[in-house]
């Protein structure tokens, strides 16, 4: 590698860093559109850089999850930092977030009946971020969620009905929603009637 290629590839790297720094992660196609990088070479630097990250003593590391690469606190440097940062979901996009993890494993219909027609999109995106799967289940989808959920929010599987207690207004909307997504699938199952 001559010194003009190792330049380049130096600019390169710091380029990925920088926008990996400034937000909270990319596809490879977005990070190599911003940066004018060629995708493939950009997904060898972005695991040049989780490697480099992973093996040095550093506060910070390289994780590709989903199809998101992004810069991330490590998990045990959470503790120092955790009052420090702000909230990384919108609240309505948490608010959705938090019904499907006390209502583990619940229809999507159901949360699409009573969060409206934006839930798709808070749930496509949850998906995308790794905290939420979806399978389908006849005309839905059945969510879930992901070890990434449980890592992220430092909970265990028996905790998550006691942290992500609803109140009685959202449990009560559940409930409804629950029940008119019931009867809806009854007619379309006996036709109409």
């Amino acid at each position: 590698m001559s010194q003009e290629e190792k330049v380049t590839a130096t600019k390169q790297k710091a380029e990925i860093e920088a926008v990996l720094f400034a937000t909270n992660g990319l596809t490879v196609d977005e990070i190599a559109r911003r940066t004018s990088i060629p995708a493939k070479r950009a997904k060898d630097i972005l695991e040049e850089l989780e490697l480099e990250h992973m093996n040095d003593v550093r506060g910070i590391h390289v994780v590709q999850e989903g199809e998101i690469w992004k810069m991330s606190i490590k998990p045990e440097m959470t503790i120092f930092v955790k009052d420090l940062l702000p909230p990384e979901f919108p609240k309505s996009l948490m608010k959705t977030l938090a019904i499907i993890a006390a209502k583990k494993p619940v229809k999507q219909s159901v949360i699409v009946r009573m969060r409206g027609n934006k839930a798709y999109e808070q749930i496509k995106k949850l998906t995308r971020l790794g905290f939420v799967t979806s399978e389908k289940f006849g005309s839905t989808m059945i969510l879930d969620l992901t070890e990434k959920f449980f890592s992220y929010f430092q909970l265990k599987e028996n905790e998550i009905k006691e942290k992500f207690k609803l109140d009685s207004e959202t449990e009560a909307a559940v409930k409804k929603a629950e029940m008119a997504v019931e009867e809806e699938e009854k007619k379309a199952r006996t036709g109409g009637a």
